[in-house]
């Protein structure tokens, strides 16, 4: 097992995409085995080490971001281990560090896919599994959660765990037995909403014990190996950008795509953009219609028999809404549903530009509320933003009733009032039933934003259950809720 010390070589394992500063180690280790693996755990069990398992580095939290102790790197984890294509379910196994962009790559070579499409296609397996990631395509085809089959999990006490979806789940008094010492864990009582969500351990009666392991944040052990599950690819699709003239029309369209009853209507996606997002874009598409206000993009698979039935419907949404045929652009080819992708892509990207270039984190929201409170949750967010000097844009997956808000501050007091300000729109999506992450996790900086929504006790709870499963209390400190509710 390879230890690096030096810290000009270490130095880039301490940050991720948060902005989260000031991360140290006294080392990084980089094992190439599991039990590699299972020896550092347990000599840093006895030792009460703390150890902090280091993704591919794109989160927004600060998970992978260490304070003290050992950064377990699972770099040379990165193989594909076996592809199954035959029936009932085809499935891929591979190890953690294995990119999304490469599972879908290596399903494809057989026509099947992987569904889950987060916007880093860099970012690894494992780093999804840890805040059940999901991405544009969530409306159809959920998150990392539903494709999990199987994984391989080492304890801090150095026992290895393999668990297989659908075969051990938390009795009706809400115990569950695990396959280790640990014999049996009783679930929290606390309730998460019946939406997207990343905040918290995953918790619902009867639940399936997999699913605890998934969105865990690093805190309860190390994903050694995960298999996967694909479904056929997608024979064709189409795709578009349409354009409004204002924001109620882009949410009426949205509205009416949602409660449609023609079948012909499934979008994979529905992707918001608002005019400062626009505004942003516009040198790089310099096509985006002036005067425009608002945007969605779609995608939806359809079939070389269907498609222009599909088409047309997409087409009559359009007239329904009054949408200027003129504004909007649909993909006629492969190539250009492409350019729409990289279109829906291109925006963190250039919001990334602008955070260089200021100097100072962006704020981004990852709320979600449900369906019927999205309007009023939108209007909270315009008229929050809107009475504040920060430059600000919003995007995302108005599908799912979940936008990114993002506030660029460009000042110290700019951070601090940004800051201010997300905590008063987490209240409000909190008050209307919603969840404070819905793909990105909690990590080091959202706290107090979970401890808002399942409160001190459910804290408590999820602390309590930690300490049964890693009794040394050495793995993610400090990611999902302070280290000194451990003691």
């Amino acid at each position: 097992m390879l230890v690096k010390t030096d810290l000009s070589t270490i130095q880039s394992y301490f940050e991720d995409e948060s902005g989260l500063r000031g991360g140290k180690a006294d080392n990084v280790t980089l094992p190439e085995c599991e039990s590699e693996v299972s020896d550092l755990l347990k000599t840093c069990s006895a030792s009460k080490t703390p150890v902090t398992v280091s993704g591919a580095g794109t989160g927004v939290t600060g998970g992978r971001v260490p304070f003290g102790g050992t950064l377990l790197s699972l770099e040379h984890f990165n193989k594909i281990l076996s592809i199954n294509n035959g029936s009932p379910t085809p499935t891929i196994t591979v190890q953690p560090a294995v990119t999304v962009k490469e599972v879908k790559e290596e399903a494809k070579r057989y026509s099947l896919m992987y569904p889950p499409d987060p916007t880093e296609q860099t970012s690894s397996i494992g780093g999804n599994i840890s805040t059940n990631a999901s991405g544009s395509r969530g409306l159809k085809f959920g998150s990392t959660r539903d494709y999990v089959k199987k994984m391989r999990i080492i304890l801090s006490s150095g026992e290895t765990l393999e668990l297989h979806r659908g075969t051990i789940f938390a009795d009706v008094d809400g115990y569950i037995d695990l396959p280790c010492s640990i014999r049996k864990i009783r679930l929290p009582e606390y309730v998460l909403p019946e939406l997207k969500n990343a905040a918290g351990y995953f918790n619902r009666p009867r639940m399936d014990l997999i699913d605890l392991f998934i969105g865990h944040e690093g805190t309860l052990g190390v994903v050694t190996e995960i298999e996967l599950k694909l479904i056929p690819v997608v024979e064709r699709s189409l795709a578009g950008v349409i354009f409004f003239k204002n924001l109620k029309d882009a949410w009426d369209f949205t509205f009416k795509i949602r409660q449609s009853k023609d079948e012909k209507v499934m979008p994979l996606s529905l992707e918001y953009f608002d005019n400062n997002a626009l505004r942003l874009l516009k040198n790089d598409y310099p096509l985006i219609p002036d005067g425009s206000r608002a945007a969605i993009f779609f995608e939806q698979d359809v079939s070389k028999l269907n498609e222009d039935k599909v088409s047309d419907s997409w087409s009559n949404l359009l007239v329904e809404c009054e949408a200027p045929p003129e504004w909007a652009w649909f993909s006629a080819s492969v190539k250009e549903q492409e350019v729409f992708r990289e279109f829906r892509h291109r925006l963190p990207e250039r919001v990334n530009e602008i955070v260089r270039k200021y100097g100072y984190p962006k704020t981004g929201t990852d709320l979600a509320v449900p369906f019927k409170s999205f309007p009023e949750m939108l209007k909270i967010y315009y008229d929050k933003l809107g009475s504040s000097k920060i430059e600000y844009l919003i995007f995302g997956h108005i599908g799912e009733c979940h936008l990114h808000a993002n506030l660029l501050p460009t000042s110290e007091s700019e951070f601090t009032e940004s800051k201010n300000i997300y905590l008063e729109l987490a209240d409000h999506a909190l008050r209307l039933g919603g969840t404070v992450s819905a793909e990105h996790g909690i990590g080091k900086i959202k706290h107090h934003f979970l401890e808002k929504m399942i409160g001190i006790d459910g804290i408590k709870e999820m602390a309590n259950m930690k300490k049964l499963i890693d009794p040394a209390c050495i793995l993610g400190l400090n990611n999902l809720f302070r280290p000194d509710l451990l003691k």
